[in-house]
């Protein structure tokens, strides 16, 4: 009697030790899916990021550039910080490209929530590289710049 108990204890543990590996199983499989889930979700994400915008600074076009301004826009360029409107911030950035002809943006980071952004990236030129720093707003479904930081690296 007493080895078919111990069978049976056996038989017990060995159905709880399947049970229990089928469990965690499905706690590392659920773990792994919400992991996927939001790495796709910053990567969307990033993805909002308007790709003229990176291609503007790239070309060093403060045409194409201000289309991306608010009516006012936050513009500190080498520690030269002020309130501009959208007209005024395009003649800045025009006469600052005329003087630093870029040769490429490398963007470094990007962050935020979905209804604000924002980029750090390496803006490279003829006369130096900078480190460039926008923070993106939702505006109607369209993002604006309203804080734009150029800094000598």
């Amino acid at each position: 009697m007493y080895f078919s108990h111990s069978i049976c204890v056996k038989v017990y543990d060995i159905k709880l030790k399947i049970i229990h590996m089928r469990f965690i199983k499905y706690i590392f499989a659920g773990i792994f899916f919400l992991l996927v889930c939001s790495s796709s979700g910053v990567s969307q994400n990033q993805g909002d990021l308007p790709q003229k915008l990176i291609t503007a600074f790239k070309q060093g076009n403060s045409i194409s550039l201000s289309n991306f301004f608010g009516d006012r826009i936050q513009l500190t360029i080498q520690d030269k910080e002020a309130i501009y409107s959208k007209s005024q911030a395009k003649q800045i950035m025009a006469k600052f490209f005329r003087e630093f002809p870029p040769t490429g943006f490398n963007k470094k980071h990007v962050g935020g929530k979905p209804e604000a952004r924002y980029v750090i990236g390496s803006l490279l030129t003829k006369k130096g590289n900078f480190r460039v720093n926008f923070l993106l707003k939702s505006n109607t479904g369209k993002f604006v710049v309203h804080q734009l930081r150029i800094e000598k690296n």
